[in-house]
């Protein structure tokens, strides 16, 4: 039986096969959630030729900030990092979007697990770092919300409010 994460942050964090609890975590918090895009003033994208370049990349054992450099070096006016457990990194790529993000590259916090939150502030720090947690949205969804956002602001506060509210 082979255990593996399956929820960022959870009562019960690690699963192994059939479902049973292999781990727990005391810490718990609950993100209030409802967020609706339905009477929310809507912007159109009819008329943009191309969305911003938004790049996902995935954290790892070992990250080297190279990687974080390279995608900025090439463009991208995003990043979304696909992080582990509540959207975590190594400290060397930490410190490469940390740099990216007071260079006006807008930097969203996600998870690659198929389940949970990445909350902000919970384990980095991310109004000190200028950081955006993604909430309930994957690597994937939070890209594309990054990259429409990008199109009304580069403002992580306000795109931070995006967030929260779709």
């Amino acid at each position: 039986m082979r255990a593996r994460s399956w929820i960022s942050i959870a009562i019960f964090a690690v699963v192994a096969g059939a479902g049973a609890v292999h781990a727990r975590t005391p810490r718990v918090r609950v993100l209030a959630t409802g967020g609706t895009i339905a009477g929310a003033q809507a912007s159109s994208v009819d008329k943009l030729e191309q969305l911003p370049r938004v790049d996902i990349l995935y954290a790892h054992a070992n990250m080297s900030p190279d990687l974080i450099e390279s995608a900025v070096k090439a463009g991208a006016q995003g990043l979304v990092i696909a992080g582990v457990g509540d959207g975590n990194m190594t400290g060397p790529a930490l410190e490469a979007i940390t740099k990216a993000a007071k260079n006006g590259i807008v930097v969203v916090r996600s998870t690659r697990l198929p389940m949970g939150q990445v909350l902000r502030n919970n384990e980095v720090d991310d109004d000190k770092l200028g950081l955006v947690a993604s909430g309930e949205l994957n690597p994937p969804h939070a890209r594309v919300l990054l990259q429409l956002a990008l199109t009304r602001t580069k403002d992580p506060t306000a795109i931070q409010r995006m967030f929260y509210t779709y």
